[in-house]
């Protein structure tokens, strides 16, 4: 089985949001992202797809059960 990965350009494609985000979503006190499991200085980071797979899974239940709680 070949191993997948996500750069932090395809997380804010997948997020819309800014590589800045992602970067304080791994610094979350609740459900933090997963962190890359390549980390290079001056290159792109990279993720396993199945971490970001399973971390979407948590923090949809996360969400659901913030906004059935308020």
């Amino acid at each position: 089985m070949e191993l997948q990965y996500l750069n932090t350009n395809d997380l804010c494609t997948r997020y819309r949001c800014s590589s800045r985000t992602i970067f304080r979503k791994l610094r979350r006190d609740i459900n933090p992202m997963p962190a890359p499991v390549i980390k290079t200085v001056g290159s792109s980071n990279l993720w396993l797809v199945d971490d970001i797979l399973d971390w979407d899974a948590s923090e949809m239940r996360r969400t659901q059960d913030e906004n059935t709680t308020h």
